[in-house]
């Protein structure tokens, strides 16, 4: 038998309301953990305190991220295997290099556009070294991830070394935008456009 929601508005919209819902607890626990963290210090601040200062239980906070380091970085746990995902389904229809810069570009809709929220992760930052290391092991493992999934679009001689440059120059370039991005007080998307366009300009193939 067909699910009535198949083909039901209604059950779109209520699955869309679930998902906006789910975005705003995560963002809420996020700037809890960072204002906790410029408050108190890393080692002092809890997965219970994020949660108390958010409004939510900490079984909650469980649900949406795995440890009190990641909801001060705002990293979700399946970010990595959901880039993935995308990157193999838009190889299908993509070559490489659109591919890539169509999933980072999906990757970056998704950071928040609050620019005082952004200010407040970048104090945290500074004040907090140890995180850095933390969100670099993030980013590697993810890199190395991205790395074996072109290796396999791009296949022949030299194709791992290949994917190695087209991942780090799209990391390159996206880091180049955040900095863009604060920097101008502009929207991070529009961030990444003028930063591929500039990119372009030099006649790359990259």
């Amino acid at each position: 038998m067909q699910n009535p929601d198949d083909h039901d508005p209604a059950g779109t919209e209520e699955v869309g309301l679930r998902e906006q819902k789910k975005r705003q607890t995560r963002m809420a626990m996020h700037r809890a953990a960072l204002e906790l963290v410029v408050e108190n210090g890393l080692s002092a601040v809890t997965a219970q305190m994020i949660a108390e200062r958010a409004g939510v239980s900490t079984r909650t906070f469980f649900n949406h991220w795995a440890t009190k380091e990641s909801a001060i970085l705002g990293v979700v746990g399946d970010e990595g295997k959901r880039a993935i995902t995308s990157l193999r389904d838009k190889l299908e229809v993509m070559p490489v290099r659109e591919a890539l810069r169509a999933m980072m570009r999906e990757a970056i809709a998704n950071v928040p556009v609050d620019q005082g929220l952004r200010e407040l992760k970048k104090k945290v930052m500074e004040q907090e070294p140890s995180l850095h290391l933390v969100n670099s092991g993030n980013l590697q493992t993810m890199q190395t991830e991205l790395v074996e999934v072109l290796a396999e679009a791009l296949d022949g001689e030299g194709a791992r070394d290949r994917a190695v440059i087209f991942v780090q120059v799209s990391f390159a370039l996206t880091r180049s935008a955040f900095a863009i991005s604060m920097r101008r007080g502009i929207d991070l998307l529009s961030a990444f456009d003028q930063v591929l366009a500039l990119y372009d300009e030099s006649d790359t193939d990259l």
